[in-house]
């Protein structure tokens, strides 16, 4: 198999988005309806007309260079329903957690990776189709009390999937360039596990994505395609997931060796945080953002996360040891700070500092009092009109022009200023700023309607 190491972070991240979600607790509602991205069903369960996938299919160019060497690696996740079973004379019945000494074991639905490659060699008419099977299984671990008599058992079941990866390759060319069309397309002709989406689930592909890498040639952008590649790549047909470069921009930022066809929409060249150490299953947020409300949760909360997965015991536990080095290190080892009136770099007091039980509660960063804009005065209580810059989402767009309301003022660690402001127009904005929700802007991103006092 290829080097896919440039790839893996990223697509790590893509096959445990959504595994488990803050606070990590089996009892959150959003816990238990999970894996939304990836998921393609089998074939016979769309006879509901559920709106699910049974298939998944990535199109991209490449162009040759001598003679084209491909891997299509075919990742995802199979669903182990995870059981605890409650002994109760010559049966077991099923519980939701059960309780021996002081470790408590509840009922989950568990993953495991599963991987399938497919290698071609060839840039004329070509196509292949690999048959995909994973076999079902059930294992039982027994529990017992301090007298080693057999009081539960853990019961992880599998079901069998069955399916196909087809590979197809058609040689175009466009002015004398000359580049083929690399088709993958995944199937699931699975059985059907009766039962609501859930059950479903049990032989569903979940967070399927494909990994393609290239030895003589090279993969075309499907977002940024060179011109001579540009009318076959806008007639690409890629259905439940989104193929991008992957490896280093400044190379060539139209062409790459590696792509990563991914159910969630990303850009060219994707790559985690250079100080991300550990899957927090959630790829969308900030490591310390996330780290930090893993601290905030009560004792309860935290206990149940421990028990409701090993990989949630493990956030917990890399939470808790999250101290002025861990957090300095996620801000390349120094933190940037004013302090008295003049510039200072450090590591750890001005964590120390925020932790101080006498500066204030934990963690929480201080409220700046106000901030100007173009010589105005914004603060809390003033009414700006918001014009977002990075357009980093949809919300953007809907938030450009709405007059909103300044609730706070707020500045980071590394000294960059936020406007956090509710919308007026929006009816939910008075329960906003009950619970302390807020959208953040920078100041660039507000325009100061009308002066108010701080506090």
């Amino acid at each position: 198999m290829k080097d896919f190491g440039p790839a893996f972070g990223i697509a790590n991240a893509v096959l445990y988005e959504g595994y488990l979600l803050f606070p990590y607790t089996a009892s959150t509602t959003k816990n238990r309806v999970r894996w939304q991205f990836g998921v393609v069903v089998p074939e016979k369960y769309l006879a509901a007309q559920t709106g699910e996938h049974a298939e998944a299919q990535t199109e991209v160019l490449f162009a040759p260079d001598g003679s084209p060497d491909i891997d299509v690696l075919l990742r995802f996740l199979q669903v182990e329903a995870r059981t605890v079973e409650v002994k109760h004379g010559e049966r077991f019945d099923p519980a939701r957690a059960f309780r021996i000494g002081n470790r408590t074991y509840v009922s989950f639905d568990e993953a495991v990776e599963r991987e399938l490659l497919v290698n071609i060699r060839s840039d004329g008419g070509f196509r292949q189709s690999a048959p995909l099977h994973i076999d079902g299984g059930r294992d039982i671990d027994e529990l017992r009390d301090d007298d080693g008599a057999v009081v539960a058992r853990i019961v992880r079941e599998r079901w069998p999937i069955a399916g196909s990866l087809t590979v197809e390759v058609e040689p175009l060319e466009n002015d004398g360039a000359r580049f083929s069309r690399l088709r993958v397309r995944v199937a699931n002709a699975s059985d059907v596990v009766p039962g609501e989406r859930s059950a479903a689930l049990r032989t569903s592909l979940v967070s399927t994505h494909v990994l393609l890498a290239i030895e003589g040639g090279a993969f075309l952008s499907v977002l940024d395609p060179p011109p001579y590649a540009a009318a076959a790549t806008a007639a690409l047909a890629n259905r439940q997931t989104f193929p991008v470069l992957v490896g280093e921009a400044g190379v060539d930022a139209q062409r790459a060796s590696l792509v990563l066809s991914s159910p969630i929409i990303l850009y060219d060249f994707p790559a985690l945080g250079p100080r991300t150490e550990a899957d927090a299953f959630d790829a969308t947020e900030i490591d310390e953002l996330l780290t930090l409300s893993v601290l905030s949760l009560s004792d309860d909360e935290r206990a149940e996360a421990r028990v409701t997965d090993p990989r949630a015991r493990a956030i917990v536990e890399r939470a808790e040891s999250f101290g002025p080095a861990a957090i300095a290190r996620l801000h390349a080892g120094a933190l940037h700070r004013i302090d008295d009136g003049a510039a200072v770099t450090t590591s750890a007091p001005v964590f120390e500092r925020l932790a101080d039980p006498s500066a204030g509660a934990g963690f929480d960063l201080p409220a700046i009092d106000c901030v100007f804009v173009g010589g105005v005065k914004v603060s809390r209580g003033s009414s700006v009109r918001l014009h977002p810059r990075g357009r980093a989402d949809s919300w953007d767009s809907l938030m450009d022009g709405k007059i909103a309301t300044v609730r706070a003022i707020h500045q980071d660690f590394e000294d960059r200023m936020y406007v956090a402001v509710t919308v007026d127009d929006d009816p939910a904005s008075d329960l906003h700023d009950w619970y302390g929700r807020s959208f953040f802007f920078s100041p660039d991103e507000v325009e100061p309607l009308a002066a108010a006092d701080g506090p």
